[in-house]
């Protein structure tokens, strides 16, 4: 689930492809010395593509120092010289920061991700990064999907500037559509549609046999629930306005169907990964969400579904989420130079490591990379969990008609699904006594709505 609940397969790469993602969440830039040759960027745990980019934009700019202050208390190493994050890390961080920012200190460059940045965008305490696009000659905008930049503005400004996104699929097995004679229109379709086709893909193929067959797999009660409020949470929540919509016909619609889901057993509450591919593979899974980082999730989501995959957005945007987002502190005294490693940190040499990412220009360079991996290494690879056999699967390199696909949605994603978890707690338990019949909908709106108002507005 990444974070924000997505439901997405827990993938074991046993062969690894030597390709990494530009997803580096966790990271933020802290300066406390004022001088014009450095920067210094907070973060609760460093990644490799920072890593990287701080490598080499000290390459590029001789005399140029970059630090990196990292909010961790691990001392468990991932690998690399990285520290892995501890659970309270993300809050260990989000108290730093509002201290060093409240009190004119702090960081250079930011980590927005789990910070207020809308409290310090009121405050003037973020650089209004559309401004600096526009006045700098030497920044191409038309190299950038300018409808996520849209997305993620605020008080039409933009103070986050994203590296790579994910985008939620819903992959759904193209022979057991054809079978039933099915075809979707996902441009135009909605979650009664979801469950009418999978209901009839269902009953069309199960002849009979005891075996039985899922709409979806690996959600439990609460998965299933974060699911749906994820990918419905621009029109629940306003966090600029600090309001909620719970007790609308859009949740209870999505109340309805999360019961109607699991009442008539469509959907596989076992989250046990590796059961997604066993049924997948013995036709026994219609659909399953599968969030797209890049050509790696992509290839993945094919080679599961063997016998061939269609991939449609989920009903209604199609929106999007990130791990890294970036901005500059008003109050820092070298905001060119951040700037100048910011737009360093999207430019083709960085970018076209891997991911989905925000830069037009380099998606055929990262599947030409993907695809090199592959004939290098071999494309097999094994999927598996903790105490259970693993599963091989193989990759296959991707095509012009993936790379199309990839372009596509990149310039379609104009939603930003920014979810706060503790909203998708209050959701996850008020509705158990309403999943398990104790509860009637309106009654779990109204509480969810009175809840979340007044976290909201604390």
């Amino acid at each position: 689930m990444k974070n924000k609940y997505k439901v997405v397969l827990s993938l074991v790469l046993v062969l690894g492809l030597g390709v990494f993602t530009a997803g580096c969440g966790n990271t933020q830039v802290t300066g406390e010395d004022h001088n014009s040759n450095s920067l210094t960027i907070a973060v609760v745990t460093k990644d490799m593509y920072l890593d990287t980019a701080v490598q080499k934009f000290e390459e590029l700019h001789p005399g140029i120092s970059v630090e990196v202050k990292e909010y961790t208390s691990s001392t468990t190493e991932k690998g690399e010289g990285l520290k892995a994050e501890e659970p309270g890390d993300i809050e260990k961080y989000v108290t730093a920061v509002n201290t060093q920012l409240m009190s004119g200190q702090g960081s250079d460059i930011i980590l927005l991700n789990n910070l207020p940045y809308q409290t310090y965008a009121d405050k003037n305490l973020l650089v209004d990064l559309g401004h600096l696009m526009q006045s700098d000659q030497s920044f191409d905008s038309g190299k950038y999907y300018q409808n996520i930049f849209k997305a993620l503005e605020y008080e039409d400004k933009l103070y986050r500037l994203p590296l790579n996104i994910s985008i939620d699929v819903i992959a759904a097995d193209i022979t057991l559509l054809a079978d039933s004679q099915v075809q979707i229109d996902d441009s135009n379709w909605e979650w009664n549609d979801f469950t009418r086709i999978a209901e009839k893909v269902m009953n069309d193929n199960q002849n009979g046999d005891t075996q039985e067959m899922y709409a979806l797999a690996g959600m439990d009660e609460r998965r299933l629930m974060a699911t749906l409020v994820k990918e419905n949470y621009d029109k629940l929540v306003n966090p600029e306005k600090k309001t909620a919509n719970f007790t609308g016909q859009e949740f209870l619609d999505l109340l309805s169907l999360s019961k109607y889901l699991i009442d008539h057993k469509l959907v596989n509450t076992d989250i046990d990964q590796t059961n997604i591919m066993d049924m997948a593979a013995r036709g026994k899974l219609v659909f399953n969400f599968t969030p797209l980082g890049g050509f790696w999730e992509l290839q993945v989501a094919k080679a599961i579904f063997s016998e061939g995959v269609q991939l449609l957005k989920p009903p209604g945007n199609v929106s999007f989420s990130t791990d890294a987002m970036y901005g500059i502190s008003s109050q820092s005294s070298n905001q060119e130079l951040a700037w100048e490693f910011l737009k360093f940190l999207v430019s083709d040499d960085m970018m076209a490591q891997g991911g989905m990412p925000i830069n037009k220009s380099v998606l055929p360079q990262i599947a030409q990379n993907f695809t090199q991996a592959i004939q290098k290494r071999g494309g097999k690879m094994i999927i598996k969990e903790d105490g259970i056999p693993g599963q091989s699967i193989t990759l296959q390199p991707p095509t012009q008609e993936d790379v199309d696909y990839m372009e596509n949605l990149l310039s379609q994603a104009n939603v930003y699904i920014e979810t706060d978890q503790q909203i998708i707690s209050i959701v996850q338990e008020e509705t158990a006594a309403f999943l398990t019949g104790q509860k009637t909908a309106e009654t779990t709106a109204q509480l969810i709505q009175d809840r979340v108002s007044t976290y909201l507005n604390e």
